[in-house]
């Protein structure tokens, strides 16, 4: 997707970031490593640090804000960051077919 006229995104968290000193804002957010998905819900070779505002876990396709809008959640506000989780994504769908599906195999 181009970032250019997209601000959200769909990704996958594949690891978490620990840091024992952090910035006073930061301090006692949760980061994540998020693998970006392209259109067809593959993942890409772009992956980010996003401040984890939905409590997703390990292998969880989630929605992603970025640049400004990812410091407009109550827990991003006036945070240094230019990457969100918002959401646990539970199905996508495209032209009426399931996409994807949370704790589904879907075949393509």
């Amino acid at each position: 997707m181009n970032k250019q006229w997209c601000q959200m995104q769909l990704g996958k968290v594949i690891g978490q970031v620990v840091a024992t000193r952090k910035e006073g804002k930061v301090h006692g957010l949760k980061i994540q490593v998020v693998r970006y998905l392209d259109e067809a819900l593959n993942e890409t070779s772009k992956t980010a640090a996003c401040v984890d505002t939905v409590q997703a876990g390990p292998g969880d396709v989630v929605l992603l804000c970025s640049s400004s809008s990812a410091r407009m959640t109550a827990m991003t506000h006036g945070v240094c960051t230019d990457n969100a989780i918002v959401g646990i994504v539970d199905a996508v769908t495209s032209g009426g077919r399931a996409l994807y599906m949370k704790n589904k195999s879907l075949k393509k």
